[in-house]
């Protein structure tokens, strides 16, 4: 297990499919999925 297991993510801005932006506050006391993967391309 690292140290950062059971932390807080790290606040962040993502835009969605559509454009629309997007950051982790907005689904703070909200259940969130996150996935991370490599770009392979």
């Amino acid at each position: 297990m690292n140290d950062k297991t059971g932390k807080p993510a790290f606040s962040f801005n993502l835009a969605d499919t559509s454009g629309a932006p997007h950051q982790l506050a907005d689904f703070r006391g909200s259940w969130l999925l996150m996935v991370f993967h490599r770009h392979l391309g």
